[in-house]
């Protein structure tokens, strides 16, 4: 392996890469405050308070503009559910345009503006390297991102602002809703722009999965019943 693919190895090995995306699921689909059932699945999700959400995430998600929403699929016995986080959209407010998902190294990007005004994307600088594709792609069966592999890179020693980027990203991605087909319950988080100041006290997250009615999950705000 080339020095400098070696060495961009080692930074994202030393920040921990995953086989995949996800967190644990709750025990049941109705462990979370909002859940609803379609033909081949039950999904189920929260609201996470931006309390909570900065003592889980190392980066400073609500100040850099994101909200986090925790989200549970439990497929029915013997289905399998083709999972697409995209699928998901965030309505704040009413009659408006929903939200869509926010792609991780993009959210990277603006947490690094946050604390450095002038870092540059993760994808802007990995590419202008030479490496083909982008940091949040899909994981091959080695558990590694083969896009990060893609091409030779500069020495970009850890600790450096492109290694902190690569770690932002890298925990975004690991905590998120897994992409692809399931059997098996799963849970991950979806991330949102941060509504406007006119956003409602109840927010909707719509599911528009293939061969499935729409559901609708109302999401209250945490500690109101």
């Amino acid at each position: 392996m080339p020095a400098r693919r070696l060495i961009l190895s080692l930074v994202l090995a030393g920040i921990g890469l995953a086989a995949s995306p996800g967190i644990r699921p709750r025990g049941i689909v109705s462990d979370y405050p909002a859940h609803e059932s379609a033909a081949a699945f039950e999904v189920g999700a929260a609201r996470i308070p931006p309390g909570d959400v900065k003592k889980m995430f190392a980066a400073d998600l609500s100040r850099a503009g994101y909200v986090v929403i925790e989200v549970g699929v439990y497929p029915a016995e013997g289905a399998e559910v083709d999972l697409a986080p995209d699928a998901f959209t965030l309505r704040t407010e009413n009659g408006r345009i929903a939200a869509r998902v926010v792609d991780t190294d993009a959210m990277a990007a603006e947490v690094a503006r946050e604390r450095v005004p002038s870092a540059p994307r993760v994808s802007d600088v990995l590419r202008a390297s030479g490496v083909r594709g982008r940091l949040s792609g899909p994981p091959d069966g080695t558990g590694d991102r083969p896009s990060v592999f893609g091409g030779d890179v500069e020495d970009y020693p850890v600790g450096s602002t492109v290694s902190k980027l690569a770690a932002v990203e890298q925990e975004l991605w690991a905590k998120s809703l897994p992409d692809g087909k399931t059997k098996v319950p799963v849970a991950g988080y979806l991330y949102f722009p941060k509504p406007s100041g006119k956003a409602t006290s109840d927010w909707e997250l719509l599911l528009d999965a293939a061969g499935e009615k729409r559901l609708k999950l109302t999401l209250q705000e945490a500690g109101k019943h």
